[in-house]
């Protein structure tokens, strides 16, 4: 046992120390970007996206919300169907809604940061861009269900106006500050955001050499092999799609790896980390999504809610998947 958890250990140094630099430029760079106050010129979308999809007003104020958390604008959603002032069509449609901010932070604080560099450019902008496409899906989805089922909304009076003078101060703040104060502090909160990112990556790191060198992960392969075979993978792609599913940055660093060794293909590393990434959405729903879906929307809305997403997320991964095929 204690040669395991040694060779473990080894395998956990060889990878960690390079991924931490590269996340480490990469996220503080992004956060340079957040604190000139990027994020507040896209808040304008909420309204217009929620008008397109015949919701009410209130869908765009949690959508807005959702750009701090997601939690708090579902949070307010779910207050707003218990005061029955939007029904359940009107709830799963916004809740669906409040994920499309995800997308745009995740951009500037994994996918760019991260994720690409773990990549490389070519493999990994073409994963960026099956990211990007699953949420454009789940918003046009959002659009064309709500004009589809949902009558066009009368005009209401707004409680909170995302256009008002609060808001626009707080952009002119964001964007005002002298060079040197974004940096500063786009460093200072950087540190935090490091040191929870690089503490859950090392230690995932190492459970996931652990199980893999006691022969549990391994165990995956005969599960994990008919989808590599289909998809005209390489065996070596077996363990680290397997890996993805519980760790993306993990499988990402080895799949990166592998293609930088010459092992693999351009193509195949991007159909194994599609791969992964789909085999990864229901296990990432089942043990972080459902416990917080459930307590805020009550077991059934809240099961429908993340039914409907992780379908459209998986739905659009496979379409990537099957014209990676196609063309290998």
């Amino acid at each position: 046992m204690s040669s395991i958890f040694a060779q473990s250990l080894i395998d956990t140094w060889h990878i960690v120390p390079r991924v931490l630099v590269i996340m480490f430029i990469s996220l503080y760079a992004s956060q340079v970007l957040i604190e000139a106050g990027l994020f507040k010129k896209l808040e304008f979308m909420g309204r217009p996206l929620a008008r397109l999809a015949n919701l009410p007003n209130e869908a765009g104020i949690t959508f807005l919300a959702s750009f701090g958390s997601v939690l708090a604008g579902n949070t307010i959603l779910a207050k707003l169907r218990r005061e029955k002032r939007i029904d359940n069509t009107q709830t799963l449609l916004s809740a669906l809604l409040n994920t499309t901010p995800v997308y745009v932070k995740e951009t500037f604080t994994y996918q760019i940061p991260v994720m690409i560099p773990l990549l490389g450019i070519k493999v990994g902008l073409l994963y960026f861009l099956t990211f990007i496409v699953s949420g454009i899906i789940k918003t046009f989805f959002v659009i064309v269900y709500g004009r589809i089922r949902l009558k066009a909304p009368e005009s209401e009076t707004r409680s909170v106006d995302p256009n008002s003078t609060h808001f626009g101060m707080t952009t002119k703040r964001e964007f005002g500050r002298k060079f040197g104060q974004v940096f500063v502090l786009a460093l200072t909160r950087q540190r935090k955001i490091f040191l929870k990112v690089s503490t859950i990556f090392v230690s995932t790191t190492f459970i996931i050499f652990l199980l893999i060198n006691n022969g549990i992960i391994t165990g995956l392969v005969d599960y994990v092999r008919p989808l590599t075979d289909f998809f005209r993978l390489p065996p070596s792609c077996v363990l680290p799609v397997g890996t993805y599913m519980f760790s993306p940055l993990v499988g990402a660093t080895s799949l990166g790896a592998m293609l930088k060794d010459g092992i693999l293909t351009d193509l195949q590393t991007i159909t194994a980390c599609v791969l992964g990434s789909l085999l990864m959405l229901p296990i990432f729903t089942l043990r972080s999504s459902f416990p917080k879906y459930t307590s805020i929307f009550g077991f059934s809305l809240g099961s429908t809610i993340l039914l409907v997403s992780t379908g459209l997320g998986m739905l659009s991964r496979g379409a990537f998947l099957l014209l990676f095929l196609s063309i290998s």
